[in-house]
């Protein structure tokens, strides 16, 4: 025996329950050999494997299409095989999937990072540039006076506190989304998250519950639907295809009770009072099935049935048969070893046999399995109470029902029975013998169902301009069923036609530019391998697109990595898909995602908010402060508008504060009703709103001081007003002092009132809700009572911040603020005129439209 580590191709494996398979490796012997996949495929039901070699199509075969091969790190679920190992190490898929994520993304950083970088060096430049100005006004002197003055200049057109209150809000951020069960593992995905255009979402688990149900039963008689998801058996429902309600009665009793006897899954309940299921998905629906309507498996055993005989279920035929007898029937032994009984203990069997079977059968044999296999083992089919001989009629009856219900999504099990009376089913008579003259009972639907919250929180993203699309294993007409289910496509959508669903195979077949030539990109691939998950995300990166992927096996670490918001599952997830995501959710829950797009764009629009704040006070104070360097004192030194501790007070005091109160605003009830915001940050409409903002505060700043200095003033710019002396100077330069002190209040009340205003970058401020961010009130009105008290505190106000007191000219600063005021409607009247409104997403459904 060697170790796993030392397997090399060539070395010959063998395969048994639970083993975890150790390469990729080409099976040559198997006997009712099932792997579980769902590390590669995510799909939860294991695979059956053969030795068989597969046709060649001259394409790619998906992955979970080779039932040939077994794979490195997937487990052995049931039955034993032998597999020639093929590849190790790197070069097995597991190890291509970790290279994949190694080579990570081409750039980290996201769209946001981006341009507060491109901003950075941008106002660097201009800073060293106002720099130069100030030396310049000043004659290039190089005192301390100017140098001081100069730096404060400098530094007035950069917003210090930008990049503390950025991730102040996104920290905010994580912690509200951690309540809605998604944990963020890098904060540069919040924002990214408002950005987001296309989620492109695993169906197992994440649109659906990954609980396989059966939802429809199909009888010669007729259809039954069954309603109720996961294991909930309180409100299940079965009505007819008018949603009559249908007595479990008849045919319909027998089949749900002989699926339940065929069956070895077992349901039971916990100590907190759900319940859980052990076995196979498919058996445990089927035993789901029989609780829902009252026939369930340790219910009959209660009634005196008993199993005493079991074929287990065989890949080769696809089928499993068991005996049951009830406890009330004679024929006990073979037949040749037993009298025949008697027609008086027959009539007493019969009589206390459960009266619910149509038959009164007291020993049978039960067989289910894949349709065309069970429908091979019958010469009858049971139709209104009697057995009737199969003839071709009902064989293409049923191939037509078949086809729909795969039409539909489901898993197609056909159940059929072999009663016996009269005693001549022998239990230890071989498989073969068993299993023939077998009457049809009918089969039963069973599918995925779909999470009650993933069509609404779909018809969110429509709404929110996103568009949904599902990548999954499944073929392709459970793909489809599904996403129409949740909405991805309409009722009215073809699958067959257009590329509204493809499978891998056949978007793999395209190179790049037949891929970019397409009207529009496929809203569901089938048979999804990891491969194609990476080229959708780089096709829709071509377009201008910006992707989430969500997922949950290894399979999907390389998409997740590629996408620009890679959402990991983490209860279903692998370790290796969690590490390679930005975000892992909690609860595996669609809507979370949905959950979280509407946390980032709140985030996003918030950052929006308080750049606009924070710039237009950088414009303002820079318009402001250059053109004050025209006025000249007796020394032919600029007389500055405002100290440099008032330029550092108005960035990092009156700014940066109410920039953080904007970034815990909360999400407008209309956001999630916009378009993406593809075009970033720096859209034409913020940048006019710098302008006009920034502009109009920076010329009101200066007419408040030249107003007080040369209109209401005696004009006396004096000599040394830029720095505090003695009380001599305060006394010369007093006019100066209270110039400064109105332009500083000024500015600060203004950048105060435009917080408010920025609450909302089109509604009129007596149309905004004031009450919904009392902390954003707070802020404003604490850094209004400091700021004023910074021109009356005595010794501080002279010596510190080099102004004084003011009286009459809070007139001045009033109107001030009006004429603000007014601009500031002006503009948002302007924009709620003339510019494209807010509201409705690009559409609707998935592809409706080219998306280029």
């Amino acid at each position: 025996m060697v170790t796993a580590s030392s397997v090399v191709p060539g070395d010959i494996v063998i395969l048994q329950d639970g083993d975890v398979v150790c390469a990729d490796m080409r099976i040559c012997a198997s006997h009712n050999l099932h792997i579980d996949e769902a590390l590669l495929t995510g799909e939860a039901e294991p695979v059956e494997k053969e030795v068989d070699a597969l046709e060649d199509t001259g394409v790619d075969i998906p992955l979970g299409d080779r039932i040939n091969m077994g794979y490195m790190g997937t487990i052995v679920s049931k039955g034993k095989g032998v597999g020639i190992v093929v590849a190790t190490g790197m070069q097995t898929q597991v190890g291509k999937i970790a290279d994949r994520i190694n080579k990570g993304r081409g750039d980290n950083k996201t769209q946001l990072q981006k341009r507060l970088d491109y901003m950075a060096y941008i106002l660097f430049g201009v800073s060293l540039l106002l720099a130069l100005v100030v030396f310049g006004a000043n004659g290039w002197a190089r005192d301390t006076e100017v140098v001081l003055y100069a730096v404060a200049v400098a530094i007035a057109i950069i917003p210090e506190g930008l990049v503390a209150v950025v991730t102040l809000t996104m920290a905010l951020g994580v912690r509200s989304m951690a309540k809605q069960r998604a944990l963020v593992r890098k904060l540069a995905a919040v924002e990214a998250l408002g950005t987001i255009t296309d989620i492109c979402s695993d169906k197992t688990g994440t649109l659906t519950q990954a609980k396989m149900v059966a939802t429809r039963v199909w009888t010669p008689a007729g259809d039954v639907k069954v309603s109720g998801v996961g294991f909930s058996f309180k409100k299940a429902k079965f009505t007819d295809l008018n949603d009559e309600k249908v007595a479990i009665e008849g045919s319909i009793a027998d089949l749900i009770r002989c699926a339940a006897l065929c069956n070895n899954a077992t349901i039971a309940a916990r100590e907190d009072g759900s319940i859980s299921a052990i076995g196979d998905p498919t058996e445990t629906a089927l035993q789901v099935l029989a609780h829902k309507a009252d026939l369930s498996k340790p219910k009959l055993m209660k009634k005196g049935w008993k199993i005493v005989q079991e074929h287990v279920f065989d890949s080769n035929v696809k089928r499993m048969t068991v005996i049951a007898r009830h406890a009330s029937s004679k024929i006990k032994t073979p037949k040749s070893k037993r009298k025949a009984a008697t027609k008086e203990t027959e009539k007493i069997a019969m009589a206390e046999v459960d009266d619910r079977f149509v038959g009164s059968w007291p020993f049978l044999a039960v067989l289910k399995g894949a349709p065309e296999r069970v429908l091979g083992c019958c010469d009858f089919y049971y139709q209104g109470g009697e057995a009737k001989p199969m003839d071709k009629k009902f064989q293409k009856r049923f191939e037509k029902k078949n086809l729909e219900l795969a039409s539909l999504g489901l898993r197609v099990i056909a159940i059929a029975v072999r009663p016996d009376d009269t005693g001549e089913l022998d239990i230890d008579a071989p498989r073969e013998e068993v299993e023939k003259n077998m009457t049809f009972l009918g089969v039963v639907g069973i599918y995925d169902p779909p999470r009650l919250e993933s069509k609404p929180a779909v018809n969110t993203c429509r709404e929110a301009g996103i568009i949904v699309r599902m990548a999954t294993g499944d073929q392709r007409p459970t793909a489809a069923a599904i996403a129409r289910e949740v909405g991805i496509l309409s009722a009215d959508d073809d699958p067959e036609k257009g590329a509204l669903v493809m499978t891998s195979t056949e978007f793999d077949q395209l190179d790049e530019d037949a891929v970019d030539d397409m009207e529009r990109l496929p809203c569901v691939l089938a048979r999804c391998s990891p491969e194609t998950k990476v080229r959708l995300v780089e096709a829709l990166h071509r377009r201008g697109r910006f992707v989430a992927m969500t997922g949950d096996g290894v399979n999907d670490a390389p998409a997740l990595r590629a996408a620009d918001v890679g959402v990991a599952m983490g209860q279903s997830g692998s370790d290796v898909a969690r590490e390679a995501a930005d975000i892992v959710l909690t609860d595996d829950n669609f809507s979370t995602i949905v959950a979280a797009v509407r946390e980032g764009r709140r985030i996003f629009a918030n950052i929006s908010k308080f750049i606009v704040h924070l710039m237009a006070g950088n414009v303002a104070e820079v318009i402001a402060l250059i053109i004050g360097l025209a006025f000249k004192d007796g020394n032919n030194r600029s007389v500055y508008l405002m100290s440099p501790l008032q330029i550092l007070w108005l960035n990092m005091v009156t700014s940066s504060p109410p920039a953080l109160g904007l970034g815990i605003e909360p999400l407008s009830k209309k956001e999630m009703k916009k378009p993406p915001q593809v075009a970033g940050l720096w859209t034409w409409e913020v940048l006019l709103d710098l302008f006009v903002y920034g502009s109009s505060m920076g010329a009101l700043t200066l007419g408040a001081f030249t107003l007080v200095l040369f209109r209401f003033g005696d004009g006396n710019v004096g000599v040394g007003c830029n720095k505090h002396t003695d009380d001599a100077q305060i006394l010369a330069c007093n006019t100066v002092f209270r110039a400064r002190a109105t332009a500083f209040l000024f500015l600060s009340l203004a950048l105060l009132l435009l917080s408010i205003e920025c609450k909302h970058p089109r509604r009129a401020i007596w149309r905004i809700n004031w009450g919904n961010n009392k902390r954003l009130l707070l802020i404003v009105v604490i850094g209004a009572a400091v700021t004023i008290a910074t021109a009356y505190i005595p010794v501080i106000n002279t010596n510190v911040f080099v102004q004084t007191g003011i009286s009459w000219e809070w007139g001045i600063i009033a109107i001030g603020l009006v004429i603000f005021l007014i601009v500031v409607e002006i503009l948002k009247a302007f924009k709620r005129r003339f510019m494209p409104k807010q509201t409705g997403g690009p559409g609707q459904l998935c592809c409706s439209k080219k998306i280029r």
